[in-house]
């Protein structure tokens, strides 16, 4: 049984084209989209596709905190049986199906506990807080031995799939914050690898300012160290050389 997840705040203009690209898929069993205290028709709009009858609803009416929705939808994967998991971000556009597909068939039957999306293969240029996400990317794959097999793949960043033996092994909470979870399924020796990629003409994401993309660029680095200092048994603190990455976390939820 496959499941896919789908993570959406306000993504009435968005989501749509995010489920015409599941609907491409070969099989898919349900659909579970999280509406993460939407104040549009983000649920009218998911409701009028044709994948409605393969729907398991969740809706909170407020936001629950970027990355929640995927531990709270993958907990109702679970629940239904699923075999194994698929996330995408409910702004996701393009034609990335066959991406989609690559993943279910490396997590479905190749043994593939975590199959990420290499959304870096062919960028040359980067802006300089690109470079310092990156650096952070590397350092904990780096740091997890896994760099070798996934490069800067990582779970924070593109659609990926997971199996139901990680889910079982590491819990459902770890994935609020996905790199956290990265470290977890690394530590449980679960198999990591890239399972597919997207060059910049097959994909984008909703643009949402400089504001928003710096947030979610500290919110990543905050993450990476964050589980770094598990992986090193230190108190999480995400700090590094005296600057504190929260971007939208918050330390005291």
């Amino acid at each position: 049984m496959l499941a896919a997840v789908i993570p959406a705040y306000n993504e009435e203009e968005n989501i749509q084209a995010v489920l015409d690209n599941l609907a491409q898929l070969f099989s898919l069993d349900v659909v579970i989209p999280v509406l993460n205290g939407c104040t549009d028709n983000t649920r009218n709009a998911v409701l009028a596709h044709p994948l409605a009858s393969r729907l398991a609803l969740i809706e909170y009416p407020l936001p629950l905190g970027i990355d929640v929705p995927r531990s709270w939808g993958a907990e109702c994967a679970l629940k239904l049986g699923a075999d194994a998991v698929l996330f995408t971000d409910g702004d996701l556009q393009g034609d990335y199906a066959s991406c989609l597909q690559d993943l279910i068939c490396e997590t479905l039957y190749r043994n593939c506990d975590l199959a990420l999306t290499n959304c870096y293969p062919y960028i040359g240029f980067r802006s300089e807080t690109a470079r310092l996400v990156l650096h952070y990317r590397e350092k904990l794959n780096r740091r997890l031995k896994l760099f070798p097999f996934i490069g800067l793949a990582t779970p924070s960043h593109g659609p990926h799939c997971v199996s139901r033996r990680l889910l079982s092994a590491i819990g459902t909470e770890c994935l609020s914050i996905p790199p956290l979870m990265l470290a977890k399924a690394a530590e449980a020796k679960l198999t990591i690898r890239v399972g597919a990629r997207l060059n910049a003409s097959q994909w984008f994401s909703a643009q949402r300012g400089d504001i928003h993309n710096q947030k979610i660029a500290d919110t990543i680095i905050g993450d990476c160290i964050e589980a770094l200092q598990y992986v090193n048994r230190q108190p999480v603190t995400r700090e590094e050389n005296g600057i504190k990455y929260t971007g939208y976390r918050n330390l005291d939820t």
